[in-house]
Protein backbone atom coordinates (compact mmCIF):
# COMPACT_ATOMS: atom_id res chain seq x y z
CA UNK A 1 0.00 0.00 0.00
CA UNK A 2 1.25 3.39 -0.81
CA UNK A 3 0.46 7.06 0.06
CA UNK A 4 1.17 10.01 -2.21
CA UNK A 5 3.15 12.91 -0.66
CA UNK A 6 4.02 16.40 -1.53
CA UNK A 7 5.67 16.50 -4.85
CA UNK A 8 4.75 13.03 -6.38
CA UNK A 9 6.60 10.69 -3.93
CA UNK A 10 5.14 7.49 -3.12
CA UNK A 11 5.73 6.74 0.50
CA UNK A 12 4.92 2.89 0.91
CA UNK A 13 2.65 2.01 4.43
CA UNK A 14 3.63 -0.62 5.82
CA UNK A 15 1.22 -3.70 6.61
CA UNK A 16 1.06 -6.81 9.51
CA UNK A 17 2.76 -10.12 7.67
CA UNK A 18 -0.96 -11.43 7.89
CA UNK A 19 -2.76 -8.65 5.92
CA UNK A 20 0.10 -8.55 3.33
CA UNK A 21 0.21 -11.94 3.25
CA UNK A 22 -3.97 -11.88 2.13
CA UNK A 23 -2.51 -9.40 -0.24
CA UNK A 24 -0.71 -11.79 -1.85
CA UNK A 25 -2.76 -14.81 -1.89
CA UNK A 26 -5.38 -12.44 -2.87
CA UNK A 27 -3.35 -11.32 -5.98
CA UNK A 28 -1.83 -14.54 -6.77
CA UNK A 29 -5.63 -16.48 -7.23
CA UNK A 30 -6.06 -13.18 -9.48
CA UNK A 31 -3.33 -14.09 -11.51
CA UNK A 32 -3.38 -17.93 -11.48
CA UNK A 33 -6.96 -18.45 -12.61
CA UNK A 34 -5.94 -15.29 -15.57
CA UNK A 35 -2.56 -17.11 -16.36
CA UNK A 36 -2.17 -20.53 -15.03
CA UNK A 37 0.41 -21.71 -13.23
CA UNK A 38 3.35 -21.87 -15.76
CA UNK A 39 2.51 -18.94 -17.56
CA UNK A 40 2.31 -16.76 -14.24
CA UNK A 41 4.91 -13.83 -13.64
CA UNK A 42 5.68 -13.42 -10.47
CA UNK A 43 6.08 -9.33 -11.02
CA UNK A 44 2.34 -9.69 -11.87
CA UNK A 45 1.51 -11.17 -9.24
CA UNK A 46 3.48 -8.13 -7.52
CA UNK A 47 2.18 -5.66 -9.12
CA UNK A 48 -1.31 -6.82 -8.33
CA UNK A 49 -0.64 -6.92 -4.75
CA UNK A 50 1.12 -2.98 -4.96
CA UNK A 51 4.76 -5.12 -2.97
CA UNK A 52 7.99 -5.40 -4.23
CA UNK A 53 9.47 -8.45 -5.79
CA UNK A 54 11.71 -8.79 -2.96
CA UNK A 55 8.07 -9.07 -0.17
CA UNK A 56 7.25 -11.67 -2.16
CA UNK A 57 10.23 -13.77 -1.90
CA UNK A 58 9.37 -13.42 2.31
CA UNK A 59 6.36 -15.67 1.83
CA UNK A 60 7.26 -17.53 -0.55
CA UNK A 61 10.53 -19.29 -2.41
CA UNK A 62 8.87 -20.03 -5.66
CA UNK A 63 5.19 -19.32 -7.75
CA UNK A 64 4.61 -22.87 -7.35
CA UNK A 65 4.60 -22.94 -3.70
CA UNK A 66 2.19 -19.07 -3.82
CA UNK A 67 0.10 -21.48 -5.99
CA UNK A 68 -0.09 -24.30 -3.62
CA UNK A 69 -0.88 -22.10 -1.05
CA UNK A 70 -3.65 -20.27 -3.02
CA UNK A 71 -4.58 -23.66 -3.66
CA UNK A 72 -5.14 -24.71 0.39
CA UNK A 73 -6.80 -21.28 1.27
CA UNK A 74 -9.32 -22.72 -1.85
CA UNK A 75 -9.73 -25.66 -0.43
CA UNK A 76 -10.44 -24.69 2.88
CA UNK A 77 -13.21 -22.66 1.88
CA UNK A 78 -14.33 -25.53 0.47
CA UNK A 79 -14.79 -27.56 3.21
CA UNK A 80 -16.00 -24.13 4.88
CA UNK A 81 -19.13 -24.96 2.58
CA UNK A 82 -20.06 -28.36 3.05
CA UNK A 83 -19.63 -27.89 6.88
CA UNK A 84 -21.51 -25.21 7.44
CA UNK A 85 -24.44 -26.89 5.60
CA UNK A 86 -24.16 -30.00 7.31
CA UNK A 87 -24.03 -28.68 10.80
CA UNK A 88 -27.60 -26.97 10.62
CA UNK A 89 -29.29 -29.69 12.51
CA UNK A 90 -32.27 -27.61 12.38
CA UNK A 91 -32.78 -28.67 8.67
CA UNK A 92 -33.75 -31.94 7.71
CA UNK A 93 -31.02 -34.36 6.65
CA UNK A 94 -32.41 -34.51 3.04
CA UNK A 95 -32.40 -31.45 2.91
CA UNK A 96 -28.69 -30.69 3.66
CA UNK A 97 -27.77 -33.99 1.34
CA UNK A 98 -28.63 -32.41 -1.59
CA UNK A 99 -27.84 -28.63 -0.46
CA UNK A 100 -24.53 -29.52 -0.29
CA UNK A 101 -23.97 -31.50 -3.39
CA UNK A 102 -25.55 -28.15 -5.20
CA UNK A 103 -23.18 -25.70 -3.44
CA UNK A 104 -19.99 -27.58 -3.87
CA UNK A 105 -20.81 -28.26 -7.53
CA UNK A 106 -21.96 -23.69 -7.22
CA UNK A 107 -18.68 -23.21 -5.56
CA UNK A 108 -16.52 -24.75 -7.93
CA UNK A 109 -18.46 -22.99 -10.67
CA UNK A 110 -17.97 -20.10 -9.60
CA UNK A 111 -13.90 -20.09 -8.91
CA UNK A 112 -13.80 -22.43 -12.47
CA UNK A 113 -10.90 -20.77 -13.91
CA UNK A 114 -8.97 -20.91 -10.48
CA UNK A 115 -10.09 -24.58 -10.20
CA UNK A 116 -9.09 -25.75 -13.11
CA UNK A 117 -5.70 -24.27 -13.27
CA UNK A 118 -4.54 -25.34 -9.74
CA UNK A 119 -5.99 -28.49 -9.98
CA UNK A 120 -2.60 -29.95 -10.98
CA UNK A 121 -0.06 -27.13 -9.17
CA UNK A 122 2.18 -28.24 -6.56
CA UNK A 123 0.90 -30.25 -3.23
CA UNK A 124 -2.72 -30.10 -4.91
CA UNK A 125 -2.89 -33.94 -4.53
CA UNK A 126 -2.63 -34.36 -1.16
CA UNK A 127 -4.56 -31.57 -0.13
CA UNK A 128 -7.72 -32.55 -2.27
CA UNK A 129 -7.73 -36.05 -1.30
CA UNK A 130 -7.90 -35.14 2.48
CA UNK A 131 -10.77 -32.40 1.52
CA UNK A 132 -12.59 -34.78 -0.35
CA UNK A 133 -12.31 -37.39 2.24
CA UNK A 134 -13.21 -35.00 5.18
CA UNK A 135 -16.29 -34.34 3.01
CA UNK A 136 -17.53 -38.08 2.19
CA UNK A 137 -17.09 -38.76 5.93
CA UNK A 138 -19.53 -35.66 7.02
CA UNK A 139 -21.81 -36.50 3.92
CA UNK A 140 -22.12 -40.55 4.86
CA UNK A 141 -22.55 -39.53 8.59
CA UNK A 142 -25.31 -37.11 8.08
CA UNK A 143 -26.92 -39.78 5.95
CA UNK A 144 -26.15 -42.42 8.55
CA UNK A 145 -28.03 -40.10 10.98
CA UNK A 146 -31.26 -40.04 8.42
CA UNK A 147 -31.68 -43.87 8.22
CA UNK A 148 -30.93 -44.01 12.13
CA UNK A 149 -33.90 -41.21 12.75
CA UNK A 150 -36.19 -42.99 10.04
CA UNK A 151 -36.16 -40.29 7.34
CA UNK A 152 -34.11 -41.77 4.78
CA UNK A 153 -33.27 -45.24 3.01
CA UNK A 154 -29.67 -45.70 2.40
CA UNK A 155 -28.19 -49.62 2.94
CA UNK A 156 -24.53 -48.00 3.20
CA UNK A 157 -24.40 -44.63 3.67
CA UNK A 158 -20.51 -43.47 3.24
CA UNK A 159 -20.14 -45.86 0.55
CA UNK A 160 -23.15 -43.88 -1.55
CA UNK A 161 -21.99 -40.79 -0.52
CA UNK A 162 -18.30 -41.30 -1.89
CA UNK A 163 -20.12 -42.60 -5.36
CA UNK A 164 -22.07 -40.03 -5.52
CA UNK A 165 -18.95 -37.69 -4.71
CA UNK A 166 -15.57 -38.83 -6.62
CA UNK A 167 -18.92 -38.98 -9.45
CA UNK A 168 -19.65 -35.42 -9.60
CA UNK A 169 -15.57 -34.57 -9.35
CA UNK A 170 -14.99 -36.64 -12.67
CA UNK A 171 -17.85 -35.03 -14.26
CA UNK A 172 -17.49 -31.59 -12.69
CA UNK A 173 -13.62 -31.65 -14.08
CA UNK A 174 -14.89 -32.49 -17.73
CA UNK A 175 -17.20 -29.60 -17.38
CA UNK A 176 -14.47 -27.56 -16.62
CA UNK A 177 -12.65 -28.23 -19.95
CA UNK A 178 -15.81 -26.63 -21.23
CA UNK A 179 -15.70 -22.86 -22.48
CA UNK A 180 -17.83 -21.69 -21.24
CA UNK A 181 -18.68 -24.89 -18.94
CA UNK A 182 -21.92 -26.04 -18.54
CA UNK A 183 -22.44 -25.32 -15.06
CA UNK A 184 -26.05 -25.01 -14.54
CA UNK A 185 -26.99 -28.56 -15.53
CA UNK A 186 -24.30 -30.33 -13.63
CA UNK A 187 -25.75 -28.44 -10.57
CA UNK A 188 -28.69 -29.52 -11.07
CA UNK A 189 -28.16 -32.85 -12.05
CA UNK A 190 -26.08 -33.31 -8.75
CA UNK A 191 -29.08 -31.95 -6.71
CA UNK A 192 -31.36 -34.72 -8.56
CA UNK A 193 -28.97 -37.65 -7.95
CA UNK A 194 -28.66 -36.81 -3.92
CA UNK A 195 -32.13 -36.54 -4.04
CA UNK A 196 -32.37 -39.52 -5.54
CA UNK A 197 -29.91 -41.81 -3.51
CA UNK A 198 -30.15 -39.78 0.28
CA UNK A 199 -33.95 -38.46 0.05
CA UNK A 200 -36.32 -40.96 -0.68
CA UNK A 201 -37.64 -41.34 2.89
CA UNK A 202 -39.56 -45.30 3.41
CA UNK A 203 -42.69 -43.30 3.85
CA UNK A 204 -42.52 -42.16 -0.44
CA UNK A 205 -41.16 -45.33 -1.14
CA UNK A 206 -44.26 -46.97 0.35
CA UNK A 207 -46.34 -44.70 -0.94
CA UNK A 208 -44.69 -45.09 -4.33
CA UNK A 209 -44.85 -48.96 -4.27
CA UNK A 210 -48.88 -48.62 -3.13
CA UNK A 211 -49.58 -46.05 -6.21
CA UNK A 212 -47.53 -48.66 -8.54
CA UNK A 213 -49.46 -52.07 -7.09
CA UNK A 214 -52.74 -49.82 -7.75
CA UNK A 215 -51.74 -48.95 -11.42
CA UNK A 216 -51.49 -52.90 -12.03
CA UNK A 217 -54.73 -54.00 -10.29
CA UNK A 218 -56.52 -51.37 -12.00
CA UNK A 219 -54.29 -52.43 -15.65
CA UNK A 220 -54.74 -56.65 -14.79
CA UNK A 221 -58.53 -55.62 -14.24
CA UNK A 222 -59.35 -54.38 -17.36
CA UNK A 223 -57.87 -56.85 -19.24
CA UNK A 224 -60.45 -59.64 -17.90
Amino acid sequence: MTNVKAGGKRKRVSKPQEERLTDLLDASAVIFARDGVADAKIEDITAQASVSKGTFYLYFKSKDEAAAAVWRRYIDEFISVGEAILADDWVPASTRLVRIFESLLRFTFSNADLHRNLYLAAGSEVVKSAANQRLIELIGRTAQQGVDSGELECDQPELAASILYHGLCGATLDALRMRPPKADALIKAGGRLAHTIFAKSKAVGAATATKTSGRRSAARASTR
